[in-house]
């Protein structure tokens, strides 16, 4: 294996990767986006943290660190692994089969190095401060250490599925575990944090770095150090000799969903009653479409849409989202019993606006153009056709089952409302953000560098969701004044889009007769 056919394959990967959207030229700027965004959260968390002793910070930060690498690593496998079209590239490259898995081994390494560095370097100054410097490098390296094992973990455990289950069952295993092992994280991340023994949890891997921090020798630390000799040996014996029938199965399950036939996409009655302009009308079968069938769209939207029902499960195990019409809205914060209401509305805001940034991108975004061949087709017209499938097929589905949940320690009446609220608060939330887009749906490619991107809705989600729990507080006096809000809300979102659609349109030019077609131009 020669070392500069490795450097040269990281190099056209960083290439690829790199590329502006609108430009295509390399640009640093995406790799800053993405030291920004993952640097915010490390900040935010540092700042939560004060002056806590150095093991408490290790098992908050490392906890943190692993949801974010399982986050990073599940939920952008796709982007991580790269296009099949451009892997197909790659591998006409002069170079051998491990030449080409070490560059992307490199490639994921640089990645999650990067988002590793950006989220530690605010929470080891935090502590050196606090307790010295050699408390500061020796705690943010270990939380560094917590996200590499993550990672490393998952990457295995997904190539491991992708390389022995039966191809017909590859495509919802990966989803569904993705989603899974995403959902577990997270809310083991949220249980923990609520117990009081949590940092000597014999379960949690945050628990075992502490234990090796405080000089514990206890089973979980013995089970980290074991793992890491076990995927050492993965990483360098097992995988690396069957790179490229992994690329291959990735690539056989690209061009099947593509051959393969189709179920007819029909519009139900109600939608065809809503959804009545040409033009939104496409953009919304065009979703409906990306939701079931582009290998990026659908391994992105059922992680992110579920998360929101699994707290409101979570909160059934262990309480937190009772009924504000019998606690009082005006103690959502201060009772036990309601204490989790804040943490779903983020968690609502927060998805809801990874959805619509699902929607920007696709597998086949070079086809975007064809957005231009239909009149009327500007980006907000289409971003709202696009917004409306997202509303009508997930996020409607998504809380009815959510106030079927609520059910359980609530009166159904007082569920209904409750799931209606946020329902209308999340609608009107993503209607804003679509239409804040400038370029049409699906007509972004996705790497690893954009999956920063999807942190940046955090900042905003949580004054969003203080300001919705204020409105909350004013409304939920009764159902009735409850369910008036609801329906303003909706009021509001149906506005917005009679505003967009009633704007003045632009004209399509018309091919004249007995030219040859000009190709219409690319959008990305």
């Amino acid at each position: 294996m020669s070392p500069h056919a490795v450097r040269t394959l990281v190099a056209a990967q960083l290439k690829l990767e790199l590329r502006h959207p609108k430009t295509g030229r390399t640009s640093a700027s995406r790799a800053m986006l993405t030291v920004i965004a993952y640097g915010f959260s490390g900040l935010v968390l540092a700042l939560s943290l004060g002056t806590s002793s150095p093991e408490h910070v290790l098992f908050v930060a490392g906890s943190f660190g692993l949801v974010l690498a399982a986050f990073g690593i599940a939920g952008s496998y796709d982007e991580l692994m790269g296009r099949p079209k451009d892997n197909a590239w790659l591998t006409t490259l002069p170079a051998s089969e491990g030449a080409q898995y070490s560059a992307r081994l490199i490639g994921i390494g640089l990645y999650i190095g990067l988002v590793a560095v950006s989220v530690v370097a605010p929470i080891g100054a935090r502590l050196a401060l606090a307790h010295g410097v050699e408390a500061g490098l020796t705690v943010s390296g270990l939380v560094a250490l917590s996200i590499l094992w993550t990672a490393a973990l998952t990457t295995a455990f997904l190539w491991t599925l992708t390389l022995v289950l039966p191809y017909r069952a590859l495509k919802p295993v990966l989803s569904a575990t993705r989603t899974l092992l995403i959902a577990v994280l997270v809310f083991g991340y949220q249980w923990i944090g609520s117990q009081e023994g949590g940092v000597q949890a014999p379960w949690w891997p945050a628990a075992w770095i502490a234990d090796g921090f405080a000089g514990r020798p206890t089973l979980g630390l013995a089970l980290l150090l074991g793992s890491m000799g076990v995927m050492l040996g993965a990483f360098a014996v097992y995988f690396p000799h069957r790179y490229f029938r992994l690329l291959s199965r990735l690539a056989d399950g690209a061009r099947s969903d593509e051959s393969r036939a189709r179920a007819r996409r029909v519009l139900s009655l109600p939608e065809r009653m809503l959804v009545r302009r040409p033009t939104t009308r496409a953009a919304y079968g065009f979703a409906l479409s990306a939701f079931r069938d582009d290998r990026l769209v659908r391994g992105r939207l059922w992680p992110a849409a579920l998360l929101p029902l699994g707290l409101a499960l979570f909160a059934w195990w262990v309480g937190g989202l009772g009924d504000l019409f019998y606690y009082g809205a005006e103690n959502v914060l201060a009772f036990p019993e309601t204490r989790l209401h804040l943490s779903l509305l983020v968690l609502l805001l927060f998805c809801g606006q990874t959805l619509v940034q699902t929607l920007q991108f696709s597998d086949h975004a070079e086809a975007a153009w064809l957005f231009d061949t239909l009149p009327d087709a500007r980006p907000r017209l289409l971003q709202l056709g696009a917004q409306q499938a997202l509303v009508y097929r997930v996020l409607l589905p998504l809380h009815g089952a959510i106030a079927l949940v609520l059910t359980m320690w609530m009166p159904i009446l007082h569920a209904v409302v409750q799931a209606s609220f946020w329902f209308a608060v999340v609608a009107l939330f993503t209607r804003l953000y679509a239409l804040m887009q400038r370029r049409p749906p699906f007509a972004r490619q996705a790497d690893r560098f954009s999956a920063g991107e999807r942190f940046l809705p955090l900042v905003v989600s949580i004054p969003a969701a203080v300001g919705v729990l204020v409105l909350q507080t004013l409304t939920f006096a009764s159902p009735a004044l409850a369910t008036q809000a609801t329906l303003g809300l909706l009021l509001m979102g149906a506005g917005i889009a009679r505003l967009v659609k009633q704007t003045r349109t632009r004209s399509v030019p018309v091919q004249p007769l007995g030219l040859e077609p000009v190709p219409a131009p690319a959008t990305f």
